[in-house]
């Protein structure tokens, strides 16, 4: 948490820097009053389990947006997810009357019991500086807040179980990303973005995502 809130303070230094030195220049584009929407294919990463594990889902973003300076923007995001995960788990057999279940030679015996990581949708909102690197493209970094619905669903006594009981504890969370823009043709552009959409409560479990997309200025 240290080392993110070093590195949260320097990009927002940067970019306070890159604001003011950007306030000097006039041949930069105008943005001021331009509104603009979005569509990205986010690849969503479940990081941080215990053991080592890694699950992950794709989702599709919507987002609406303002710049309500030439260097500063605030938007809304819808994420639908698309794919699900399941992940190699383990538990003890147990047998209908829940006795743990023995081999020949008294050992429980283990069997597989898989895990599904799940994010259904989630709601976001950010404000964030724009910068631009060239005409034809821009920087920018966001901070905001996010609301997600998603589920990990787990039998009982296997190896995530109590994972499963943590994850979202808190539906919601501070949220970041940065990214670049790169223009197609007149008010056209292709996004790139990473950044981090929930941090657990509980579980510590990051939801990272990346994502690839097309934004429209009007």
């Amino acid at each position: 948490m240290k080392f993110f809130s070093r590195a949260l303070l320097l990009s927002t230094l940067s970019l306070m820097s890159l604001y003011s030195s950007a306030e000097e220049t006039d041949d930069s584009p105008k943005k001021e009053g331009l509104d603009y929407m979005s569509y990205n294919v986010i690849y969503l990463d479940f990081h941080g389990m215990d053991n080592g594990a890694s699950a992950s889902n794709r989702m599709s973003t919507f987002t609406m947006g303002t710049y309500i300076t030439d260097y500063v923007k605030v938007e809304t995001r819808l994420g639908v997810g698309m794919t699900d995960d399941d992940v190699a788990g383990s538990k003890l057999l147990r047998d209908e009357n829940g006795d743990l279940v023995k081999d020949d030679k008294g050992q429980n015996i283990i069997v597989a019991s898989n895990a599904n990581f799940s994010v259904d949708y989630f709601f976001s909102w950010y404000m964030g500086m724009h910068y631009p690197l060239a005409e034809w493209s821009s920087a920018y970094f966001q901070l905001g807040a996010s609301y997600v619905n998603g589920d990990i669903s787990a039998e009982e006594g296997s190896t995530y179980k109590e994972l499963a009981d943590e994850f979202l504890s808190s539906k919601f969370s501070m949220s970041w990303l940065a990214g670049l823009d790169f223009e197609i043709t007149k008010d056209w552009y292709a996004t790139l973005e990473a950044g981090r959409l929930h941090r657990g409560s509980q579980s510590d479990i990051d939801l990272l995502h990346y994502g690839l997309g097309i934004k429209y200025e009007f």
